[in-house]
């Protein structure tokens, strides 16, 4: 058990590591070695951990999308209602996006460059598809119960979607945004748009 808890606590070194390289080289500059170099080991550790880089990037994206799980969980769990649940989500994604915007963003350099071994990109909007799908279950349930009106669902799911995700690089951007002011902006956006 102890092995596996150094393990896990190694293997969290290297997401933080290569968070921090994508961060400040980005992805071309973010190589096993470099991830090395940064936690003070040798590469041949990495390679033990993750056997690849490109196994070590998206275990960093799955370490921050993960993250936000906990708070979105107990967002929705308080939350009575469809409408105060679609905002609870809104909200908590918000304010996520704000407090991890170095992250996403590093998250996004993966996005937009890692790729299978037959070139084609390793990310597309497939992944997003469960998230987007997640939205829309929230509106029909609004819809179901007559807290929202009567709209397509699969279009203001989409809306919402890229709403929030076009935040992390505008809290990064626009030091002047906060994420309850932006958060207070979008909810009461979407509560006029699903009525």
């Amino acid at each position: 058990m102890r092995s596996s808890f150094i393990e896990q606590a190694r293997r969290h070194q290297f997401v933080r590591c290569a968070l921090d390289s994508l961060h400040e080289v980005g992805f071309a500059g973010t190589s096993l070695a470099a991830v090395a170099e940064r936690a003070q080991i040798s590469k041949s550790v990495v390679v033990y951990h993750f056997g690849s880089k490109q196994a070590l990037l998206e275990a960093v994206v799955e370490s921050v999308y993960s993250s936000a799980v906990p708070d979105i969980l107990a967002a929705l769990e308080a939350a009575e209602g469809p409408r105060a649940r679609l905002l609870a989500y809104v909200r908590i994604a918000v304010l996520f996006a704000a407090g991890n915007a170095r992250a996403l963003a590093a998250v996004g350099e993966i996005f937009r460059n890692l790729r299978r071994p037959d070139g084609t990109l390793r990310y597309t909007a497939a992944e997003n598809e469960q998230l987007i799908a997640f939205v829309e279950d929230l509106l029909r349930a609004g819809q179901q119960s007559g807290d929202f009106g009567d709209f397509d669902t699969r279009t203001v799911a989409l809306v919402i979607r890229a709403a929030i995700d076009a935040l992390p690089e505008r809290f990064t951007l626009d030091p002047a945004m906060t994420g309850p002011g932006v958060a207070a902006t979008l909810c009461d956006a979407v509560d006029r748009m699903t009525r």
